[in-house]
Order: structure tokens, then C-alpha cells, then sequence
């Protein structure tokens, strides 16, 4: 394998290690609670402050490095990244550094996802690797920005459980380990050369933004379901399904390493499924949420664990279907001027579905489980339904022949 065709790997690998410095945390809070007697609210908020970096980085990180470029944004995020590490491990001296470091952590997951997602897209095609096919760079991103949220806290509990230092061995391994890949990183070339904020780009200044509008109606329906499904199998399922009694932590535990494993097994069969002729990976997707929510409803009705199991490893594959599906939507609809800025908002959308746990807590005080499982089925219905009409509207092939037929009058 020539060197250029492993040169988005350094930066496929920034993304996992960023969602593994971010992802490591949770595997400490029995920690957290048990070591410092953090109540519950504490915790939740420094939940909730993660959120608080992550989303201006996101919606703020992608148009950014639409500008000033991949590698220095990317580098950046690295580097949040460890510094959020270095902030954990002060633990010891209270929750003041915890609460910085969540704060930085989410910084870092949203810089990344933004930016170096672009830039592995731009890295898996010519002239930097000519040999990959279209998609490679979508299904790259997502399987180590997946696989680095699994790591995390798998590697931190495992460290924690069995190393002396609980609180500082996960951080310290982790920034170790990001030492040699900054090092890597900061040798790769730049794909996107820095633009002068006082010039706009070419087709802003000609009013075209055909790929926001396809984003819009076709990406953004499809993007709260990402996470939205991941977060029900593993979080809502163990929840609502009647009769464990004292199985419910093991339970719990069978159903996130169902919902994640499937979740990363599915993604290489995401991209064989796209089409440029319409949004039919977007539309499987939802469509395999909605028969995983579906499958939730009956093991609900007639009390069945085994196939509340089964739908934790459906909705675990519309995750991974509906995360790479998304991103070779926008990598093949924008323009180079905007990808990092869509990308942004993918996820951001995309996180909007990681409230489903809680919005299912708050209301199921009033409402039974059963009914507030089939009120989202009934939106996933609607996402659906928007999808498959929007499907086949500005079609990236179809763009290319409005602009041909520009140039050609030009």
C-alpha cells in the first residue's frame, strides 16, 4: 500500500481517539459517586456541560474549517482533547476540573466531527488517494469516530477496574497515546487552503446553494434518528421492558453491546446500499428505526426480553445505517466550500436524538411507556415519509449538469 493511500488514517484516527477522550468519562462515574458522593444533579450536569462545548463547535467548527482549513482545526481538537484529560484527572481536588474538562471534552468531540470528517472525505479521493472508492471517506469517518465512543469507556472501565490510579491511569493512557498521532497529523497535507474572510466564495456569490437545500430536505429529517436509536436501544429498552426484576443491570449491559456491535458491523453494508440516483441509504435507515421500534412496542405489549433484544440490534443497525448514509449524502451534495459547515450540522441534529431517554423519563411520570414509544414511532413515520418525497430533489448528479451548462455561458 503506497504512503498516499494511508493518509487519511492519521486523521480517521484523531477522530477516534477525540470520542475516545469524550466517551471515557462515563465508565468512571460508579467512581465519581462512590469516591467524591457526587449527587445525581452534579453528574447529570456534567452531562449537560458537554453538550454546552459541543454544540457551538459543531455548528462553529465546520465553517471554520471551511476557511482556515482541516489540519489546523483538526490539531486543535486533538489537543482540546487532551487538555479535557489533563483537567480529569484533577478529580481529586473536587468537581471544579471535572466540570472543565467535560466542558473541553465536548469542545474537542465537536471540533473533530466537524473538521476532520471533511478532511478524511478529502483525504480518501484524488489527488491524495487515488485508488478508493466513492463513499470510503464516509464510511472511514464513521467507523472510527464509532469505534472510538466504544473504546473509551471499554479501555477507562477496564483501566479503572484493574490499575492503581482509577482517576488519572484512563486520562493519562489517553493523552499518551495522542502524543505520536499529533505528531503524525501535523505531516499531512492540507486539503482546504485558507480563504480571505472578505471574499466570498464563488458559489455563495452566485446565490446556488443547491446542497443546503437537498441537506435540508432530505439530510436533516433523517439526522435525529442517528443517535436517537442507538440511544433507545441501549438506554430506553432495559428501561421498558416489563418483568427483569433483578436482571435489568445484566440486561442493560447485553443490550448496549448489542445496539453498539450492530451498529458498527452494519456501517461497510451502508455504503454498498447508497445511490446517487436517490436517498434510498437514508430512506433504509429510518425505515430499519422504524421496524426496531416497532419490534419494541410488541416485546412491550406481550412482555418479551428476547425481543426487546432483537430490536436493540435493529435500532443499533439503523444507527450505523443513518450515520454513514448521512455523511456520504453531504459528502457527494456539497461543495468544498461548505462541507465542514454541513457536516457540523449533521451531527448537531444528530445529538438532538440523544435526548430521547430523557424526554421518555420526563413524560413517562404521566404516561405509560407503551404509548410514548408508539408517539416516536409515530414521528419516525413522519421523518420517513419526508424523506422518501424529497428523495430524488437536487440530486448531486443533476447539479453538475446546471453547473456544466453554467460554465458553458459563461
Amino acid at each position: 500500500m503506497s504512503h498516499a493511500k494511508k493518509q487519511w488514517l492519521p486523521a480517521a484516527l484523531s477522530l477516534m481517539m477525540v470520542g475516545w477522550g469524550a466517551n471515557q468519562f462515563v465508565s468512571l462515574l460508579v467512581i465519581y459517586r462512590n469516591a467524591h458522593g457526587f449527587s445525581e444533579v452534579m453528574v447529570t450536569s456534567m452531562l449537560g456541560i458537554y453538550v454546552a462545548g459541543l454544540v457551538p463547535a459543531l455548528l462553529l467548527g465546520g465553517r471554520y474549517s471551511d476557511r482556515a482549513g482541516r489540519k489546523g482545526a483538526t490539531i486543535l481538537a486533538v489537543g482540546l482533547s487532551m487538555a479535557a484529560s489533563a483537567a480529569m484527572m484533577g478529580s481529586v481536588f473536587g468537581a471544579a476540573p471535572l466540570f472543565v474538562g467535560r466542558l473541553l471534552a465536548g469542545t474537542a468531540t465537536g471540533l473533530a466531527m466537524a473538521a476532520a470528517t471533511s478532511w478524511v472525505k478529502e483525504l480518501s479521493q484524488s489527488p491524495w488517494d487515488t485508488t478508493s472508492v466513492a463513499g470510503s471517506g464516509a464510511r472511514r469517518a464513521s467507523l472510527l469516530t464509532s469505534g472510538g465512543f466504544w473504546l473509551g469507556p471499554v479501555v477507562g472501565g477496564l483501566l479503572a477496574a484493574s490499575a492503581p490510579g482509577p482517576e488519572i491511569l484512563p486520562y493519562a493512557v489517553h493523552m499518551v497515546l495522542c502524543i505520536p498521532l499529533l505528531a503524525v497529523v501535523a505531516r499531512l497535507p492540507e486539503t482546504r487552503p485558507r480563504q480571505s474572510p472578505q471574499v466570498p466564495f464563488p458559489e455563495v456569490a452566485a446565490g446556488r446553494a443547491p446542497g443546503r437545500k437537498r441537506f435540508w430536505l432530505v439530510v436533516a429529517p433523517a439526522a435525529p434518528w442517528v443517535f436517537a436509536a442507538g440511544t433507545i436501544g441501549f438506554a430506553v429498552i432495559p428501561a421498558v421492558i416489563p418483568g427483569l426484576g433483578d436482571a435489568r443491570l445484566g440486561y442493560a449491559t447485553a443490550a448496549v453491546a448489542i445496539t453498539l456491535g450492530c451498529s458498527v458491523l452494519i456501517q461497510p453494508l451502508a455504503r454498498r446500499l447508497d445511490s446517487v440516483l436517490s436517498a434510498r441509504s437514508l430512506i433504509t435507515g429510518v425505515g430499519v428505526v422504524l421496524a426496531g421500534l416497532c419490534l419494541l412496542l410488541v416485546a412491550i405489549v406481550f412482555p418479551n426480553p428476547a425481543l426487546g433484544l432483537i430490536a436493540a440490534a435493529v435500532l443499533g443497525s439503523g444507527n450505523g445505517l443513518l450515520m454513514v448514509g448521512g455523511l456520504l449524502e453531504i459528502q457527494r451534495s456539497a461543495r468544498a466550500h461548505e462541507l465542514g459547515a454541513l457536516t457540523g450540522y449533521f451531527y448537531t441534529l444528530a445529538y438532538v436524538g440523544f435526548l430521547a431517554p430523557t424526554v421518555a423519563a420526563l413524560v413517562g411520570q404521566w404516561v405509560d411507556a407503551l404509548w410514548i414509544i408508539a408517539g416516536i414511532t409515530v414521528l419516525c413515520v413522519a421523518s420517513l415519509c419526508i424523506v422518501v418525497l424529497n428523495s430524488r430533489k437536487y440530486l448531486p448528479h443533476a447539479l453538475e449538469q446546471v453547473d456544466a451548462k453554467a460554465g458553458s455561458r459563461a
